[in-house]
């Protein structure tokens, strides 16, 4: 694609019911960039990045991966995910399966390699993310932020081109917020390209090359972090602002 952009939605919009979750939503994400997409509960973030990686079907609109519509029924569900990796904000562990097998299971099962080959992926990928030494552990005795950190290793073991956040610490005790934010920031340094959708502002504004602002299943304002969080130019985005500033 040009200019390196990766990915361009174009007037996506969707509907629950009567209700318009997201409204002529057009964006472009460029190669190794980190966009985050802030806004209250209820603006269509989390929804615009299950549509993005066909966990929700779009009612109208394109979004282009690699000069293909992917929302074109004919497309391979399976092949878009591998490349348009997710982690959720719930972790989506098995808990009947130990660290490792969490992390080798889709490489073996999808990308049908064998074991050894699996297992040398998930450890250095755990390994990224501090959980190396855990690979044996049972899921069910991990703390929530070593839970994410797994979860963030086994999307990475896929090799995924764009990596996909879904307020991934909004289901953490404090105290392990910033274990995964840390994690999260240290993506960058390996050119990875990331949507983050996050109530952490101040990691927002440091990890971001661009902020989009969502209000109501629209896009009411984006720009560099500086541009967004320092100089607001829509009165909705200075509301939402003010109360993430005075705290």
């Amino acid at each position: 694609m040009e200019n390196n952009i990766i990915l361009r939605i174009n007037n996506l919009s969707k509907k629950f019911n009567d209700l318009e979750v997201l409204k002529d939503i057009s964006i472009e994400v460029k190669e190794n960039e980190v966009i985050s997409i802030i806004g209250s509960s209820g603006s269509g973030k989390s929804t615009l990045l299950r549509c993005i990686n066909l966990l929700e079907d779009a009612d109208g609109g394109e979004i282009i991966y690699n000069d293909v519509n992917i929302l074109d029924r004919k497309v391979n569900i399976n092949k878009i995910r591998e490349e348009i990796g997710m982690c959720f904000q719930s972790f989506n562990l098995f808990n009947n399966y130990n660290v490792l097998d969490n992390c080798t299971l889709a490489l073996r099962k999808i990308k049908k390699m064998k074991r050894k080959e699996a297992e040398e992926i998930a450890l250095n990928n755990l390994k990224k993310v501090g959980m190396d030494t855990f690979s044996h552990a049972k899921v069910e005795t991990l703390s929530g932020g070593q839970k994410q950190r797994v979860a963030i290793a086994r999307s990475l073991s896929m090799s995924p081109k764009i990596l996909l956040f879904d307020e991934p610490t909004s289901a953490l005790d404090p105290e392990m917020v910033g274990e995964v934010l840390e994690v999260i920031k240290s993506l960058r340094g390996e050119n990875m390209t990331m949507i983050i959708v996050t109530h952490e502002m101040s990691f927002a504004k440091d990890v971001s090359d661009r902020v989009i602002f969502m209000d109501q299943g629209l896009i009411c304002e984006e720009g560099t972090p500086k541009e967004v969080f320092d100089s607001p130019k829509n009165e909705r985005t200075k509301e939402f602002l003010k109360r993430f500033n005075n705290n």
